[in-house]
């Protein structure tokens, strides 16, 4: 019997599902299922970002499907119809790579394919570490490597892209976001996709209502949160990095808020076979975040940049984005 809250879910091929995520977060998604024996499919869990839910891979699931995959997609949690913690130490990173852990376990598996985009690019990235046992192959679309990220805001200041990620500092006042972005039924909710798109007939109006209707279910606080979390966490990573780099600099810090930074984190490289696919266009987050990734990895690394994509590239190259995406699964079978 289908859950009552799943009938105003957009239509489609994809059936709706709940799993237990961390701490008894309640988790949905949506699924699409190959034909033929289940058993013998290779399970892919796509991660979405913000401030999207699980219908941005609705282009996806149905074409990783027809190729034999079993595409499930997440609601990530504070999105849509999963559950919405109200405290922002529920959005710590190993609470969204456990929910991505227990959903493979929900769904009877082992291991999955992890794809990501955005903010999932990043827990992506995180559960390929910390669950590399876990990960068959992994996917990450303009989502930058934590590392590359850590030494932009810290071991290696990027002064630019400081500047181009100044909404994840602007977040940080309580409720003052929150409130802006549901002005007018979350209006500017569907102007932060049509905006910075490459292509923005790939957002039209019905569209950007499926997301200001996927916002409004929960408010935005929980997404927000992500941000906060990370905001918090990432503060002392950049002071460890810039005070192991800059010792004068270090001191002075250490005198200002009267204890020692601890050591940087040093990131596991990743042994699954990887893609990075990057809309250069992206408004957001420079293709410089990519220079130089190899020794990230122990297994084979590939990275495909979108000359015409921005930022949302599985929604505005679909057909680029199903085609590299399914040649390299079948590369790394």
């Amino acid at each position: 019997m289908s859950d009552p809250s799943t009938e105003s879910e957009p239509k489609g091929a994809w059936t709706h599902g709940f799993a237990d995520g961390a701490g008894g977060a309640r988790l949905h998604y949506a699924e699409v299922r190959p034909d033929g024996d289940l058993s013998a499919a290779p399970l892919a869990i796509l991660l979405h970002g913000f401030p999207e839910f699980w219908w941005s891979w609705r282009m996806q699931m149905p074409a990783l499907a027809a190729a034999g995959y079993w595409a499930v997609a997440p609601d990530l949690r504070g999105y849509n119809l999963s559950d919405a913690p109200s405290d922002v130490n529920d959005y710590r990173m190993e609470l969204l790579t456990e929910d991505v852990q227990r959903l493979i376990a929900h769904c009877g598996r082992e291991r999955a394919v992890i794809i990501g985009h955005d903010w999932g690019g990043g827990v992506a990235w995180q559960f390929a570490m910390d669950y590399a046992s876990s990960v068959e192959r992994l996917v990450v679309m303009n989502a930058p490597h934590p590392e590359r990220m850590a030494e932009a805001f810290g071991s290696k200041p990027n002064l630019r892209q400081i500047g181009r990620s100044w909404y994840m500092f602007a977040v940080q006042i309580p409720k003052v976001p929150e409130r802006w972005l549901a002005t007018n039924d979350y209006e500017r909710v569907g102007w932060l996709f049509r905006d910075t798109a490459a292509h923005p007939e790939s957002f039209p109006p019905e569209v950007l209502q499926e997301y200001r209707r996927a916002a409004a279910r929960n408010g935005l606080s929980g997404p927000l949160h992500f941000y906060r979390a990370a905001v918090r966490a990432g503060a002392q990573e950049s002071r460890s990095r810039l005070s192991k780099r800059f010792a004068g600099l270090g001191r002075a810090l250490d005198n200002v808020l009267g204890a020692a930074p601890s050591e940087p984190t040093s990131f596991p490289t990743i042994s699954a076979p990887t893609l990075l696919l990057w809309g250069e266009r992206d408004t957001a987050l420079g293709t410089e975040l990519t220079d130089g990734m190899d020794g990230l990895f122990d297994g084979p690394f590939e990275i495909t940049y979108l000359p015409d994509c921005a930022h949302w590239v599985q929604q505005e190259c679909p057909e680029d984005v199903n085609r590299l995406i399914l040649e390299f699964l079948e590369r790394y079978r």
